[in-house]
């Protein structure tokens, strides 16, 4: 695609030697913070269901993707194509029952499969935990939901897993203002809503752990 290379070729031009002094100086440790702030940029412009919001951040992301790989590059980590070349790769290797001759039964049999082609890809076998691979840099929210889906679809019988709130919500609206109220609620009382979660979250993990060993 004609516009894609014109967009590496824009990037290179900005970390040569007539380019830009900023880029130039780049690493990718600290393109870290640029990449999650783009990201949630896109999550926000999805949110308001601006399309040309969503067209602008994915941009911006995307050039950040594309910026890591040519940093990478220059770090002599990795060439670009590698990156391109082992996505397509996965995607191939675990969508089997689309690429290949695998069949699956429903959405339960297609993260049983899921999980089951991860477990045997390199790197992936010396998980002690269901938890691994999880960032714990994720904000405590996002944290929690990846947390209790994995908990739930794996161990859904875990004695100390929470109870779900009993209040019934309509539509995200009504539970995006119900958590508002909450963080207002924990601000007044002079707490963190953030680290509050966070701790039960490490409390949890912890408890989910001993549980796992257990039942080795």
């Amino acid at each position: 695609m004609k516009e894609f290379d014109q967009l590496i070729k824009t990037t290179e031009h900005l970390m040569g030697p007539d380019g830009c002094p900023w880029d130039r100086e780049q690493t990718l440790m600290s393109l870290r913070e640029s990449v999650l702030e783009e990201t949630c940029e896109l999550i926000e412009a999805v949110d308001l269901d601006d399309n040309e919001h969503i067209k602008e951040e994915l941009g911006d992301l995307l050039f950040n993707v594309v910026f890591f790989c040519k940093v990478g590059e220059k770090e002599g980590r990795f060439q670009t194509t590698e990156v391109v070349s082992h996505l397509t790769e996965k995607l191939i290797r675990r969508h089997p029952h689309v690429f290949g001759e695998a069949k699956v039964d429903g959405i339960d049999g297609l993260w049983k499969q899921w999980n089951a082609i991860k477990a045997q890809e390199k790197g992936k076998t010396d998980r002690e935990s269901i938890l691994d691979g999880i960032p714990k840099g994720l904000p405590a929210l996002a944290l929690a939901q990846k947390m209790l889906k994995k908990i739930c679809k794996n161990k859904g019988d875990f004695e100390q897993l929470p109870k779900a709130c009993e209040l019934e919500f309509k539509d995200e609206e009504a539970l995006g203002g119900f958590l508002l109220g909450l963080v207002r609620k924990a601000q007044e009382t002079g707490l963190d809503a953030e680290q509050a979660l966070r701790k039960s979250l490490a409390e949890l993990e912890a408890s989910f752990r001993q549980t796992e060993l257990k039942n080795l």
